[in-house]
């Protein structure tokens, strides 16, 4: 009950927070940016405590979590797939995942489906052995172009949280954008 009381009250506090930068004369883009990442967080507390896991959360509760509030900005014009293992993730790592597939789909909205452009983004989360899982974002979009986007916080923001997660990544080219990570973020049964 304490446990729960105390991810309700941090998301809580998020919440107060992303009330505070809606009031702040930031950048259009900017606000929102902050407001995603927030609710990515925001997601993560909210599977803890609503679902009694405070060791570890559901991979496949907590990414369409993440990723539908994204999509649902978008109406109908960019719809989502999902292929994801019933995989335990740490709670410590829940917000670095919560915060990658935030960070690749809000690109993805961004450049692959500019304008009106509809489209379709697929997830899939699959383990691998021991502690590690594969990751793959992918769209249909216009494709990706690194060079542009190169030194943008989102660019350090996945590099710093595939560290984190002593994982690798990879972009492609293949009918739009492939993003492919794999991470350590495995609750191993004891």
């Amino acid at each position: 009950l304490l446990m729960r009381e105390i991810h309700h009250r941090v998301k809580n506090n998020f919440q107060s927070v992303q009330a505070l930068i809606r009031t702040q004369q930031l950048p259009k883009d900017m606000q929102q940016s902050l407001l995603d990442r927030i609710s990515a967080m925001i997601a993560v507390h909210e599977q803890i405590y609503s679902h009694d896991q405070f060791s570890a959360v559901s991979a496949k509760a907590l990414i369409p979590a993440v990723v539908d509030t994204l999509i649902a900005a978008c109406g109908d014009r960019v719809s989502v797939t999902y292929d994801i293992e019933d995989i335990a993730i740490t709670a410590d790592h829940a917000t670095p995942v919560a915060l990658l597939a935030n960070e690749i789909v809000t690109n993805a909205l961004k450049y692959a489906f500019h304008g009106e452009r509809k489209g379709v983004i697929s997830i899939s989360l699959k383990r691998l052995s021991g502690r590690r899982a594969c990751l793959v974002i992918a769209d249909d979009g216009i494709g990706f172009d690194k060079t542009i986007s190169a030194a943008g916080m989102g660019t350090r923001l996945v590099r710093g949280v595939i560290s984190q997660l002593h994982g690798e990544h990879l972009y492609e080219r293949r009918d739009g954008t492939v993003f492919t990570a794999e991470l350590e973020i495995v609750v191993m049964p004891e």
